[in-house]
């Protein structure tokens, strides 16, 4: 009986290690069939030591490898891969940078291929609509101290949520999702008119 009861309580820990690996690599199996992506978006962050949260919406625009595009009603962040515009709507300024991936808040490649690789990662939830996993850096020179990603049963990642060492949560997700739809190459730059001020940190 002693071992019978042994035996359930090791298999669900040898099941969940074996799925998370499993669960990793379609998502990135997935990840590798979209060349675009185009998806209206919530972004949230909030602290456990404040009951008040920030909020935003809008759209949010991927084409690979690392062009994105985050329209919100007063700021829009834009990059073609090689720089980043980051423009002020209600101050009608714009700062352009290089792209720097590790100095870029929101990457899909670096999340879905360098968290895997760097973090311990456990399968939290697993159902037939909902995947989640959590993801524990190794090192700690890394700027979170956890994140959880969620999948869809199609395995594209749609809610991601990072938790920094000041426990400030950041909660990014996407509705309405469409993949490998045309998105014209100049969704991912920025040409400012004459009356946009201008910083160029390039």
């Amino acid at each position: 009986m002693i071992v019978r009861v042994l035996i359930f309580l090791i298999i669900p820990f040898f099941l969940q290690a074996q799925n998370v690996d499993e669960v990793v690599a379609k998502m990135q199996t997935k990840f590798t069939t979209i060349q675009n992506l185009k998806a209206n978006f919530s972004q949230t962050i909030s602290s456990s030591q404040n009951t008040s949260s920030i909020n935003f919406e809008g759209e949010f625009y991927y084409k690979k490898k690392n062009s994105f595009s985050i329209i919100l009603p007063k700021r829009s962040i834009i990059s073609d891969g090689k720089s980043i515009w980051n423009f002020d709507k209600t101050n009608n300024k714009v700062v352009i940078s290089e792209f720097d991936i590790s100095n870029t808040t929101f990457s899909l490649n670096e999340i879905i291929y360098s968290y895997p690789e760097k973090c311990d990662l456990f399968l939290i939830k697993n159902e037939k609509n909902t995947f989640i996993i959590k993801a524990v850096p190794n090192d700690l020179e890394e700027n979170f101290k956890e994140a959880y990603l969620t999948m869809n049963n199609n395995y594209i990642l749609n809610k991601i949520e990072i938790i920094d060492f000041n426990n400030i949560k950041y909660t990014f997700k996407l509705f309405s999702i469409v993949i490998n739809k045309i998105i014209d190459d100049s969704v991912f730059q920025f040409i400012p008119l004459n009356e946009v001020e201008v910083i160029d940190l390039r």
